[in-house]
């Protein structure tokens, strides 16, 4: 598991570092950790190496916006757990637009990193175990549920969209994915079920994705998808 910290004071890295080595004493867990000075150096590390799984992500830097940041990781990738540090808990709040898992006021005590912490570990494995096995005439797929980015109608068939932008052809009624698949997804269209990790918007009847692509929402469903998105959205970040 590849863990990564951005923040621009090189003396609360190094704090940070002795928090996860007593961590790393007490679990017996292994991690690759990388460590990232400003907001521009880890975004080109993303732009090349998509691969992290959980990022403590300082709010205010002198060169970059935390926040800021977040939105362009989050829309080229759902599923890095994202965690933000910050000095003043009126940040906090802005996490839920780029559905943030937690955050954590400086300065950090260790009993606080390691609920934290945990509690990241237990999501990313939880996350990463998710499948469904799709089979069809050109072989079986096991998909990951937090790579898959939308579910669509595709003569008489299913067309389940990836992250990666592959598409893979299911056999199963609408219905039958919608039993399936967990509360990360909802059926907006009689046609189309998302995956709720990607949406950007909603808006009037139609729902924005961060991979550039437009759903539309059936009127009648409309009010209770919100609900959804809202939940899932307060789910998503642990105040």
């Amino acid at each position: 598991m590849k863990v990564c910290i951005c923040d621009d004071e090189e003396i609360f890295i190094q704090g940070f570092e002795k928090l996860l080595r007593k961590y790393v004493k007490e679990t017996n867990l292994k991690f690759e950790f990388i460590t990232f000075a400003g907001g521009n150096e880890l975004l080109s590390y993303c732009n090349i190496d998509n691969d992290i799984d959980i990022l403590f992500l300082d709010i205010r830097m002198k060169l970059s916006n935390g926040i800021d940041v977040a939105q362009k990781i989050r829309n080229r990738d759902g599923n890095i757990i994202i965690i933000f540090l910050t000095s003043l808990s009126q940040y906090s709040l802005s996490g839920y637009k780029v559905k943030a898992f937690d955050y954590m006021i400086k300065p950090i005590s260790y009993n606080l990193f390691k609920e934290v912490m945990t509690s990241a570990i237990v999501e990313a494995t939880r996350s990463k175990e998710k499948c469904l096995v799709v089979k069809n005439t050109e072989g079986i797929f096991k998909l990951c549920l937090i790579e898959i980015t939308y579910l669509e109608t595709y003569n008489r068939n299913v067309q389940i969209h990836l992250q990666s932008g592959k598409k893979v052809i299911g056999y199963l009624k609408m219905k039958e994915y919608e039993n399936i698949l967990d509360d990360s997804f909802y059926r907006c269209h009689s046609s189309y079920i998302v995956n709720m990790r990607y949406i950007t918007s909603i808006e009037k009847n139609n729902v924005n994705m961060n991979i550039g692509t437009q759903i539309p929402v059936s009127r009648y469903r409309r009010k209770k998808f919100e609900d959804a998105f809202t939940n899932f959205l307060g789910n998503s970040f642990n105040l």
